[in-house]
């Protein structure tokens, strides 16, 4: 079966040939240390390791890596620019800083570049929401060759095309500008703020779409979009305040994105999201990752039973203690417990749990999807013997 046709008969609830493996997108990609450690490891140390986010310090998962490990995706990403002075130039050179397109200060600390600053956050009342210099797609955006990388990706390969716009996150993106506790503050105590400020984040997600899906929205066969609405131990609100606060505004979004592309609707939420997975099939998710499995609540076993006919899981793999702490065999028998869960009937695409951190053996990640390989393999053999 191609691959193509693997991952969308998954997405369907059927049952392909294997269970469809994914590495390269914005959250299920190698950390630029750990593609590093892994092309070593593959006896690939002449390929180059690109960048392909600043902020989460990502690599461009090389095709020959792709090619190795039996990867049914591949990705297209528009390049972002970044918000710079003369000013912010020579303090980004200064203090390791940078402007991101949304006005956020950033600065890098061990891994990422942490938010240094909330430009919104002694934000007093609506009218500061208006006068601030909300940003513009059309300038941060850029779409140059974008139409033909993935047309020639889907008429001339048999890869699975997943687009990501270059963001789509409205909670997140809301506190990165106000800060998580005034947000939420806001969302108990100033709601017609906290209304006006998703208002204005959605207005440029949905401008951001209709440019990028212009270009590409046919040619798609997954749309991928992001916001952590959880913690590892709850959602980030109570199921009730996420109805009448954030839902909307996803829904609105989702909507907008399905009358462009036919592309399925991939939703990533990192975190205990068990109690949110109801409300968000019933504005549209296919898809849900990280499906973060060491998060409270997030026993795969039961997700499958109560939601494994509406909508597909896509991630699995523990990245917490399993892929960096185990052996092979531990990975092995992780990979097995996962497929036993949430492959029977179709409905799973085997990846990490979000983006996979140098601390991980490179010998563990081939292991994860040689072993998603073999023993994804239909007819499953779920046997309790193959589990130690």
């Amino acid at each position: 079966m191609k691959p193509r046709d693997r991952l969308l008969a998954a997405l369907n609830h059927e049952e392909p040939d294997r269970i469809p493996l994914d590495l390269g997108g914005i959250n299920t990609s190698l950390m630029l240390g750990t593609h590093d450690r892994l092309k070593h490891h593959l006896g690939m140390e002449d390929l180059k390791t690109e960048l392909l986010s600043k902020t989460w310090q990502i690599a461009k998962t090389a095709e020959p890596i792709l090619e190795r490990l039996s990867i049914d995706t591949r990705y297209i990403f528009p390049e972002i620019k970044l918000k710079e002075t003369e000013s912010e130039k020579q303090q980004q050179h200064e203090h390791d800083c940078f402007i991101d397109e949304w006005g956020v200060k950033r600065r890098f600390v061990l891994h990422y570049y942490e938010m240094e600053s909330h430009p919104l956050k002694d934000a007093k009342g609506i009218e500061d929401i208006e006068s601030y210099p909300w940003p513009d797609p059309e300038e941060f955006v850029v779409l140059d060759g974008l139409k033909q990388r993935t047309r020639d990706l889907r008429l001339h390969t048999d890869y699975a095309v997943v687009g990501y716009m270059g963001g789509a996150s409205i909670f997140e993106q809301a506190w990165y500008l106000r800060s998580y506790t005034e947000l939420l503050i806001d969302f108990m105590v100033n709601k017609d703020f906290a209304h006006a400020l998703l208002s204005k984040i959605l207005s440029v997600r949905k401008r951001n779409a209709d440019i990028y899906l212009a270009e590409v929205g046919e040619y798609l066969d997954v749309f991928q979009i992001g916001d952590d609405i959880a913690t590892q131990e709850n959602p980030a609100m109570s199921p009730q305040l996420y109805r009448e606060m954030l839902k909307p505004y996803h829904a609105e979004l989702f909507q907008y994105v399905k009358e462009r592309t036919p592309a399925k609707l991939y939703f990533h939420s990192c975190g205990a999201v068990a109690e949110l997975v109801d409300d968000l099939i019933e504005i549209g998710v296919d898809a849900l990752n990280p499906v973060q499995v060491s998060a409270k609540g997030m026993d795969t076993a039961q997700l499958k039973r109560r939601y494994g006919d509406r909508i597909a899981f896509w991630g699995a793999i523990d990245s917490q203690k399993a892929l960096p702490f185990g052996t092979v065999e531990d990975v092995c028998n992780e990979v097995r417990r996962r497929v036993r869960d949430l492959a029977p009937a179709g409905g799973y695409v085997l990846a990490g749990v979000h983006n996979l951190q140098p601390d991980i053996p490179p010998e563990n990640i081939v292991a994860m999807y040689q072993e998603g390989a073999r023993f994804g393999k239909y007819p499953l053999n779920i046997s309790s013997a193959e589990f130690k």
